[in-house]
């Protein structure tokens, strides 16, 4: 038995190009966004930071010692550190998580650092202008309602500290609510365009998903079709014509027939559902011709056979195999249906362009093409179909008396 290429049954699936990487890059998705959202905080955060830290010389934490010091030194190093990882994506979520519970804890215990102070009510602390900055880190690794929540503690926590800076003032009252709405209202704006947009691109990626299944589900069902078309074709024109002609086999030649049909149709079987190829592997075009010459040789009536131009080529397996079981096929039409005595040729031209043209031609009874009945698959599917798939194309020229011809042609330019 002569071997086989293996057809692939399935549609593997479509690799992604650099182009399409590209515009996965460019495209609003949920790991784009909080890359964009990393990156954007850490800019924000290092512009207002550096503000606040020379505010911070200026004012100064009102108390002395180590204490002061390291307070100062963990609200700001976690706070550059935050920034720094969120610039460079490093453990970003856990960086800017640290530094909003350090903040947090910073506004709560701020009346005991500042306990000694003279504090000034028409001034601002340095404290408050990293109230939006620690929201805008906070919804980094909070989802809406935990941003929510931390927002409205840190505002109303750092109104409360006005008032006791101000030992309980009666304007104390009215400065802290001020100060403590305008936190809430610049944090609202940030919470709210960053649950926005997570929300959009969490849409786009549930949209993906979606896309992405529903084409392989498409992908799914056309394999299966692909494939019991294929099995349909094979059952009738390979397997049934080849029981035909084994009850017919009266002569060595019938038989000799025979046995080549049921070859080709056990081979064809075993190829359905065989392990797919690999589209980038590549067969020689002269072990092409030997197949086909040793098919030629054992269907029990002569076919001359040419070859011209076979030197040194190559074709990708997925065509090899195509136009190796096209041109069986056609050969065994001829035999089968040409009637004996008719001369019978097979023609093997690898063209100019790398591609590869085969001619299998007869000068026997001859048929009308547009008159083959619709379940007789061995034309239709067996060649012109299975040459397609591939990219290439078949033309069947034939008459009543008349003989036919074949033609199996397949082009680099046109089956890429």
């Amino acid at each position: 038995m002569s071997p086989s290429f293996r057809a692939p049954t399935r549609h593997p699936a479509i690799p992604a190009t650099t182009k399409d990487a590209q515009v996965q890059r460019r495209m609003l998705n949920t790991a784009n966004f909080e890359r964009l959202l990393g990156r954007s905080v850490a800019i924000i955060g290092l512009v207002f930071g550096l503000q606040t830290a020379f505010t911070t010389l200026g004012q100064g934490v009102q108390i002395t010692g180590w204490f002061g010091v390291v307070y100062v030194s963990l609200v700001f190093g976690t706070m550059f550190g935050a920034i720094i990882c969120c610039f460079f994506l490093w453990h970003h979520r856990i960086a800017s998580g640290v530094f909003a519970a350090v903040f947090l804890v910073a506004l709560l215990i701020w009346p005991a650092v500042n306990a000694q102070a003279s504090a000034d009510i028409n001034q601002e602390p340095w404290i408050w202008y990293l109230c939006t900055i620690a929201v805008a880190f906070a919804c980094i690794p909070l989802h809406l309602r935990g941003a929510i929540v931390y927002l409205v503690v840190t505002s109303v926590m750092y109104g409360v500290n006005r008032v006791i800076d101000a030992d309980f003032a009666p304007a104390s009252f009215e400065i802290g609510a001020l100060d403590a709405s305008y936190a809430t209202i610049i944090g609202g704006l940030i919470v709210v365009l960053v649950g926005l947009f997570r929300v959009l691109a969490g849409r786009v990626d549930t949209a993906r998903a979606a896309a992405l299944a529903t084409y392989d589900a498409a992908v799914k069902q056309h394999a299966t079709e692909v494939e019991r078309v294929e099995v349909d074709s094979i059952v009738h024109d390979s397997v049934l014509a080849s029981l035909l002609a084994a009850d017919r086999a009266l002569t060595p030649k019938s038989e000799a027939l025979a046995v080549m049909m049921a070859r080709v149709a056990i081979e064809q079987l075993e190829g359905v559902g065989a392990p797919m190829t690999n589209e980038d592997e590549v067969t020689g075009l002269a072990e092409l011709i030997e197949r086909l010459r040793a098919a030629a040789s054992m269907l029990g009536e002569p076919f001359s056979v040419t070859v011209e131009g076979a030197s040194g080529r190559v074709l990708p397996v997925t065509v090899a195999n195509a136009v190796y079981w096209a041109t069986v096929q056609a050969m065994v039409n001829s035999v089968e249906h040409a009637g004996s005595g008719a001369a019978r040729s097979l023609s093997i031209e690898g063209t100019v362009s790398g591609g590869v043209c085969v001619i299998v031609g007869d000068d026997g009874v001859g048929f009308c093409p547009e008159q083959v009945a619709e379940e007789r698959l061995g034309l239709k599917v067996s060649i012109v179909e299975r040459v397609a798939a591939v990219g290439g194309r078949s033309t069947v020229i034939s008459r009543p008396g008349e003989g036919a011809v074949i033609r199996i042609e397949w082009s680099p330019e046109h089956g890429s």
